[in-house]
């Protein structure tokens, strides 16, 4: 896959985002950010950046130079514009397409890190939302402390990103 493959297909993905919340999947919610947040302390642990944890440029922190056409940036700025998203939404929206020009590059295919912003993408393709306030991550069903990123550093993930895992954890089995 192209480097330009790689960005339309993450645009792609982010237009096909349905903003609608769905809070019967708010177990799956929880363990994506949750899976989120163990990637980004890999991350962040990996570019010596833990300071910007949990939420920040990865491609950026990788190589600046690398980083998708300000005129992309601003369409997808304005496409998403009228939705009721936070601006934490809106900006991991856009590093994830930063991320799709530097994802194949040598400096990220030697980490052999896994992609930091799939569980935050798949989460909000599951219908899922939650804002940061006073330490906490907050979801319509409950919440859960923000903890460190060195808490949240571990190599075994969270949880598999599989749709039927995911539907499995939201029926309760």
């Amino acid at each position: 896959m192209t480097q330009d493959d790689s960005v339309d297909q993450a645009i792609a993905r982010i237009k096909a985002i349905d903003w609608e919340l769905k809070d019967y999947r708010a177990a799956s919610h929880i363990a994506l950010l949750k899976e989120y947040l163990r990637r980004a302390s890999l991350w962040a642990t990996a570019l010596d950046c833990a300071d910007k944890w949990p939420f920040f440029d990865v491609a950026a922190q990788i190589d600046f130079s690398l980083r998708l056409d300000e005129a992309k940036v601003e369409a997808l700025k304005r496409y998403l514009a009228p939705f009721p998203v936070s601006r934490t939404i809106r900006r991991m929206c856009e590093w994830f397409v930063h991320w799709a020009v530097v994802k194949n590059s040598p400096q990220v295919t030697k980490t052999a890190l896994p992609d930091p912003y799939e569980p935050l993408i798949l989460l909000y393709e599951r219908g899922g939302d939650f804002y940061l306030e006073q330490g906490f991550f907050h979801f319509p069903v409950g919440c859960f402390p923000r903890g460190t990123c060195s808490q949240h550093y571990n190599l075994v993930p969270h949880i598999l990103l599989d749709e039927q895992v995911l539907d499995r954890l939201d029926k309760g089995c």
